[in-house]
């Protein structure tokens, strides 16, 4: 059983998704509330897979200074998510990261769960690509029983989701582009690489354009959509109009 590593920051304003409030139309807030929508429907694709569930958030410590709050609410914060998206969190395992970077927090983890508590594969998700789902999550178990190492690609060479069953070099691991540098760690320890279908994912305008327009256009077909972020985008009104080729996000 492969356990599924929801990595998790608070949702506060200007830490999650500050591009969305420099690009588009939305503000702070509403880029904290669309990461919320998006962390929420990653934990529900996650508990409903074939896999375990470990929230793996940021606490105060870990936080830069101007986002960090004196009383220590990081945990309740991702707490309340998971409780909106689950319907209860007690359930639910959460750990605190460790590491001083991105890669150094990963590493930690993975390298952790599958040496120290013997887990046979980790996944790896950030949140912040609401259009996998639940199928995928069981697709990268199943690609996990033939190699070493499954990846999601994503746009611009990042990736929304990274699985082991073995530890790699992780140490600048999440170099851009992503997708290349985790192959190349991977086969530098001679380790089998495999792929999953390509997702968005949100963390700039165009790819909140690009998100937007899936999700109008598989609601309107009556095909399944990530249950939160749809909602965010309609209480958004976010639509998505062409000018002078190219695409740009407005609020209706």
């Amino acid at each position: 059983m492969t356990l599924v590593v929801v990595l998790a920051d608070p949702p506060r304003e200007g830490l999650v998704l500050p591009r969305l409030a420099e690009e588009t139309p939305l503000s702070a807030a509403d880029a904290a509330d669309c990461y919320r929508a998006m962390l929420a429907d990653t934990l529900f694709a996650a508990a409903e897979s074939g896999g375990e569930l470990l929230v793996n958030y940021r606490d105060e410590d870990l936080l830069p200074d101007e986002f960090s709050k004196a009383d220590g609410e990081a945990e309740a914060e991702v707490r309340a998510v998971a409780a909106d998206a689950l319907g209860s969190a007690d359930e639910t395992r959460f750990e605190v990261q460790v590491g001083s970077t991105y890669d150094s927090r990963v590493g930690n983890t993975v390298t952790h769960l599958l040496d120290r508590e013997d887990h046979a594969s980790v996944l790896v998700l950030d949140g912040t690509a609401p259009l996998a789902g639940r199928k995928d999550i069981d697709n990268a178990s199943m690609k996990l029983r033939r190699s070493d190492v499954v990846l999601g690609p994503a746009s611009d060479g990042r990736v929304w989701g990274s699985a082991f069953c073995e530890p790699i070099d992780f140490d600048g691991a999440f170099a851009s582009p992503v997708v290349e540098t985790l192959t190349a760690r991977a086969r530098d320890a001679d380790l089998e690489v495999d792929f999953l279908p390509n997702y968005e994912t949100l963390e700039t305008g165009d790819d909140l354009c690009s998100v937007v327009s899936i999700l109008r256009a598989r609601r309107r077909a009556g095909r399944i959509v990530p249950p939160h972020t749809t909602e965010f985008i309609q209480d958004r009104g976010l639509t998505v109009v062409a000018d002078d080729g190219e695409l740009e996000l407005v609020r209706e």
